[in-house]
């Protein structure tokens, strides 16, 4: 009996993970965190919403701080800023910029980061990882990726960043991108145009490069 119970536990750990359970799980808890904020957002309601076991849950995130990473770095992949890295061959330095900045905008402005944002600072007080999570996850990654491009504009002789001053511009940028799409978005106001959206994207492209222009 032993013998039988060892082989089957063996299978079971070897088990593919699934795919359908785990966007389960980071679906329901992206939807309780954003309408119940992170403190009262129970793993068992989380198991109990995603239709899995809890032990499902921990098997996969060690705890809740975990889980909201997940949440986060789920929402993140949705930006595309890797493609910057990978997308760019073929495309002017501007038409790259504009291109993640659409996706950018796209992204800050939808009701589930406008949730996000409002939970993040009705929260941040009171559990001071979540600013943390969200700056290492989120912000951190994000403009990561735009100084990583900027560097390989760089090299390639499309721009001329300093050394080291790669991720301070990259924070520029995007605080430009962000500025009035995200502040109507905030406040309820009505969204930029498509026209006028592509005009505030365009100048925020051009001013980084004029700024650093090629040699």
């Amino acid at each position: 009996m032993a013998d039988i119970d060892a082989v089957v536990e063996v299978r079971r750990r070897g088990r593919p993970r699934s795919t359908d359970k785990d966007e389960a799980i980071l679906s329901a808890a992206t939807q309780l965190f954003l309408s119940r904020g992170f403190e009262a957002a129970s793993m068992d309601a989380i198991a109990d919403s995603a239709g899995v076991a809890k032990v499902t849950i921990y098997s996969r995130f060690p705890d809740k701080d975990a889980l909201f990473r997940a949440v986060l770095e789920h929402k993140c992949q949705r930006i595309g800023a890797e493609q910057l890295l990978s997308g760019a061959l073929g495309r002017t330095t501007i038409d790259a910029l504009i291109e993640f900045g659409r996706r950018f905008v796209a992204q800050i402005t939808s009701p589930d980061s406008l949730a996000m944002h409002r939970v993040l600072m009705a929260e941040g007080a009171r559990v001071p990882r979540l600013p943390e999570l969200f700056m290492d996850v989120a912000v951190n990654q994000v403009s990561g990726h735009v100084a990583e491009f900027l560097r390989r504009e760089t090299e390639a002789g499309r721009l001329s960043v300093p050394s080291g001053g790669e991720i301070e511009l990259a924070w520029r940028f995007l605080g430009a991108v962000k500025g009035k799409p995200h502040m109507c978005a905030l406040m309820g106001l009505p969204p930029l145009s498509e026209a006028r959206l592509d005009e505030h994207l365009a100048a925020c492209a051009g001013d980084l490069v004029r700024a650093y222009p090629p040699g």
